[in-house]
């Protein structure tokens, strides 16, 4: 405890005099107002999961727990507790707000990093791209925005990372997801017409985040923001060049430095004209404070003092022409209306301070696609096939794809498809069907008729086949729904979450006091379960248990053997325990 102590004074120290604070001073705020909040922990913010049958279950859960809507979340989406972040009260504040992340019923997430999302205009029809999306938060929030018909393609290029984002859409059962390995800079190309919505919510130096990463107080100096700069540049042009005319993408950073922010949005602006800078409506964010982004920002020494030279900036580590404000690249002869137009752009861009909301810290910028830019409507990154096409006889090959390989994701073959939708009594329609090794995924149209069953034009303006996700890395589809184990295709308990409902075959309908004796350990013998259910014994293999719970339809799985026994763990049972009003498993006696 001493050693904690230790390291806290020693950090409020050390914070009054960083270079972290020397810049929020220099960019015009009071630094004792922002290290009251920056030293101080995050209040705990969640999510509700949207397509749970049991949200308002949850949400009368957490209410209970002292917990308040969050303003600018419409319809009771987002919640903030009366405690700080990861600091539950022991007890049952603390088992619950566990038990419902772990179940995918809530997802804990810092309130400025809903904010992407809520900018995009999303329909039933959006394809979207997260270019940076581990862990998972922002992909997941907008899967279930565009739940049940719109496809989210989460991409994150680094393998540990991207075992989490797998993990958090299991977690949360979320079938309209597409998981994709790239660099971001270098994202494969999709089927015309590109993106509809992209988030480019890009790595940063997480200026913004001591509230929650302290070691950034000692991490953090100027140079750190030069140096990010230019493969940001890189992330959210590539992401820029994906999306189809009259889309949007938003560009964010949890940094408060300008390099990594306005900076960037200038360069992106010189460089894509085909992008205009939309103003952000303050009415989408009802009761927080946002400020306009800067249109002048100084440049910083190691130190934390400005550097007013510009000879001396060159000589700064990492440094670019581009790192300089607008007003300063006029002065030296740059083209004089571009950087008049993007100081005046910049005003839109929103920056969010931890001392206006009790938040972290968070910077955005909405941009579109301008339509009169791609009047043929597709994304930038098709325009060099448009050009070989104008060659005289020129016709575009169809060029060979990789071959698949064991850990490729492929479609479903008719024969099993129709095998297992058959064994539950399910109608394939509403899906596409997908294999991975010895799982089948379901996941929305979408994923088959817009990135799968089209062609893709090379840079070069060939094509590659339809049939294929190939040049895209795709390594997951959709939600594993059924697992081939031992001859039996089983159900995954994540997919219930989801398409329980639409099971209408190798189903058990019990009562709920059956049900309520099976939670609490019941593993009854086939003739012992048949004498009290009612039901006739099944056959040997997995099934699903179908009950009202205290008013509500509960679906899980089991398994029949000799006897009768669940295949749901252990936070589930207690999510259902709690319902049915039974002690948590490890309390019973």
């Amino acid at each position: 405890m001493r050693g904690a102590t230790d390291r806290t004074e020693e950090r409020r120290t050390y914070a009054g005099s960083s270079s972290l604070t020397a810049l929020v001073t220099h960019l015009g705020k009071d630094a004792e107002s922002w290290l009251q909040y920056a030293l101080e922990p995050l209040p705990e913010t969640f999510r509700i999961s949207l397509h749970r049958h049991d949200r308002e279950w949850t949400v009368e859960q957490v209410k209970a727990l002292g917990a308040t809507p969050l303003s600018w979340m419409p319809d009771e989406t987002a919640f903030v507790m009366p405690f700080a972040r990861g600091r539950a009260p022991d007890g049952l504040a603390q088992r619950m707000m566990a038990l419902l992340h772990e179940t995918g019923r809530i997802t804990r997430q810092e309130a400025a990093s809903m904010l992407p999302v809520r900018l995009l205009n999303l329909t039933p029809e959006t394809l979207a791209l997260d270019m940076c999306a581990a862990p998972g938060s922002k992909a997941t929030q907008l899967a279930e925005g565009l739940h049940p018909h719109g496809v989210v393609v989460a991409n994150e290029p680094v393998s540990g990372r991207l075992n989490m984002l797998v993990s958090n859409r299991s977690r949360l059962g979320v079938a309209n997801m597409v998981v994709t390995q790239h660099d971001g800079r270098h994202f494969g190309r999709l089927p015309p017409p590109g993106f509809d919505a992209i988030v480019a919510d890009v790595p940063c130096t997480g200026s913004a985040t001591t509230r929650k990463n302290r070691d950034v107080w000692w991490d953090w100096t100027p140079k750190e923001g030069r140096r990010m700069f230019k493969m940001q540049v890189d992330i959210a042009m590539r992401g820029a060049a994906l999306l189809a005319a009259g889309g949007h993408m938003v560009y964010s950073t949890c940094s408060i430095d300008p390099i990594e922010n306005e900076a960037v949005v200038a360069e992106l602006l010189r460089r894509c004209p085909y992008l205009e800078l939309l103003p952000i409506d303050d009415s989408v964010y009802p009761g927080l404070l946002m400020h306009p982004g800067l249109d002048s920002w100084p440049l910083l020494d190691e130190d934390g003092a400005v550097v007013h030279d510009l000879e001396a900036m060159k000589a700064l580590p990492f440094f670019s022409p581009a790192h300089l404000p607008p007003t300063l690249r006029r002065n030296e002869a740059h083209d004089t209306s571009t950087e008049e137009a993007v100081e005046s752009a910049l005003k839109h861009c929103r920056r969010l301070w931890p001392m206006d909301n009790d938040t972290g810290g968070f910077f955005l910028a909405l941009f579109r696609h301008r339509h009169a830019a791609s009047p043929e409507g597709t994304a930038q990154a098709f325009r060099s096939k448009r050009e070989r096409q104008r060659e005289p006889d020129w016709q575009p090959k169809v060029r060979v794809a990789p071959k698949p390989t064991v850990n490729s994701v492929t479609l479903a073959e008719d024969e099993v498809m129709g095998h297992v939708m058959g064994l539950y009594g399910m109608d394939a329609t509403p899906y596409s069907i997908w294999q991975r090794g010895k799982r089948m995924n379901l996941a929305p149209p979408m994923v088959k008729t817009r990135l799968y069953d089209q062609t893709v034009p090379t840079n070069k303006g060939d094509l590659w086949p339809a049939g294929t996700f190939h040049p895209m890395r795709v390594v997951h589809v959709g939600i594993p729904a059924f697992t081939l184990k031992k001859d039996s295709w089983r159900s995954r308990q994540e997919a219930l979450y989801m398409y329980g409902k639409d099971m209408k075959s190798n189903v058990l309908e019990v009562s709920e006091e059956v049900f309520i004796r099976l939670l609490r350990g019941w593993a009854p013998l086939l003739e012992d379960f048949e004498t009290v259910s009612g039901t006739e014994s099944p056959p040997a293999g997995a099934y699903l248990i179908r009950a009202l719970l205290r008013g509500e339809e509960e679906v899980i799985s089991v398994w029949v053997g000799a006897r009768i026994t669940l295949m749901i763990d252990t936070n589930e049972q207690n999510i259902l325990r709690h319902k049915a009003s039974l002690p948590w498993r490890d309390e019973e006696e």
